[in-house]
C-alpha cells in the first residue's frame, strides 16, 4: 500500500493470499483437527475413552488429553515419535483417499477395516460378475480374517457382508 498523494488516503497497490494449515506439535501432520481426529479414534477407543477426551474443559486439556491416550498405546516410548498413532492416522488418510465419496473414506465399511487391519494380504475383486452385485473379499492371512463387501447400490458403496462385526472388530 502507498500513500495517495492528491488526499493522503490510501491505495491498494497489490495482495497476495496463500493456503496454510497449522500442525499441531506432537500430533501427525494429516491430523489438523483434534476433534475429528477423537471422532476418528472410535475403531480403537472406547467410547467411555473417547467421552473423557471430549469432555476436556479446554481445547489444551483436551490436546493432551488425547496424547495421554496415544502415549499409553506407544510402543517404543524411547522414541520422539508415537509410531503407532503415526500409523493410525495414515490409515485413515489412505480411507479417506480411497474410500471416500460422499461420505468420509474412514466412515465407511471398507475403511473401517482398512484402518484396524491395514492394507489387505490380498483382494479378489468382483466388480462384472453376472449374477451377483460387484463385491470385494479382502484377505489377512496373520489375523486369519476374511471381508466380503458388496456394493448392492451400484455406485461404489462396497458394505461389509461377512463377517458381520461391530466398530471394534467384534463378530455379532
Amino acid at each position: 500500500e502507498t500513500p495517495d498523494k492528491n488526499n493522503g488516503s490510501w491505495v491498494v497497490l497489490a495482495t497476495t493470499s496463500r493456503t496454510f494449515s497449522v500442525r499441531l506439535a506432537d500430533i501427525p501432520f494429516s491430523v489438523t483437527d483434534i476433534d475429528k481426529a477423537v471422532d476418528q479414534m472410535k475403531y480403537i477407543a472406547k467410547p467411555s475413552e473417547i467421552d473423557y477426551i471430549t469432555g476436556a474443559e479446554t481445547p489444551e486439556a483436551k490436546k493432551d488429553r488425547f496424547l495421554e491416550f496415544w502415549k499409553k498405546r506407544d510402543p517404543d516410548p524411547t522414541t520422539p515419535r508415537n509410531e503407532l498413532m503415526d500409523e493410525y492416522y495414515s490409515r485413515v488418510e489412505y480411507a479417506n483417499h480411497v474410500f471416500g465419496s460422499y461420505v468420509e473414506g474412514w466412515r465407511t465399511d471398507r475403511g473401517m477395516v482398512y484402518i484396524r487391519y491395514g492394507p489387505p494380504d490380498n483382494v479378489e475383486r468382483h466388480p462384472f460378475e453376472t449374477n451377483t452385485r460387484p463385491y470385494e473379499i479382502w484377505y489377512y492371512y496373520q489375523y486369519d480374517r476374511m471381508f466380503q463387501f458388496v456394493d448392492e447400490s451400484g455406485f461404489g458403496d462396497y458394505r461389509l457382508v461377512y463377517p458381520q462385526t461391530d466398530l471394534w472388530g467384534r463378530i455379532k
